[in-house]
């Protein structure tokens, strides 16, 4: 009988009003988050036309946009899944893409 109130208790929205700093907060994380997947849209598209108007070094561009996007792609499933572990590992996995990808384009130029 107390693991069925406990379900019940569980299940109930809350309904303490959120403070003004907690508003804020999530307000801040929201553009942060923005930001970021603003960016790692942006970031792989802009070096595939730089990599195509100029010419050289297409196939490291093409690897940095698969490991962004794949990057995305865990993120998103972390999200909708409510795993802290896999967005981080998204944003881990985008972060050191493009990491290599400069560090290789600045040896090869």
């Amino acid at each position: 009988m107390a693991k069925l109130e406990d379900l019940m208790n569980s299940e109930l929205p809350d309904l303490d009003p959120p403070s003004a700093a907690d508003e804020m907060a999530l307000r801040e994380r929201g553009q942060f988050t923005s930001l970021l997947l603003g960016a790692g849209v942006l970031i792989p598209l802009g070096l595939v036309v730089m990599a195509v108007m100029t010419g050289r070094h297409l196939w490291i561009v093409l690897l940095n946009l698969v490991g962004m996007y794949g990057g995305l792609f865990v993120m998103v499933r972390g999200w909708r899944h409510d795993r802290a572990r896999l967005v981080t590992l998204g944003g881990w996995l985008m972060a050191g893409s493009l990491a290599m990808c400069l560090v290789v384009l600045s040896l090869l130029a």
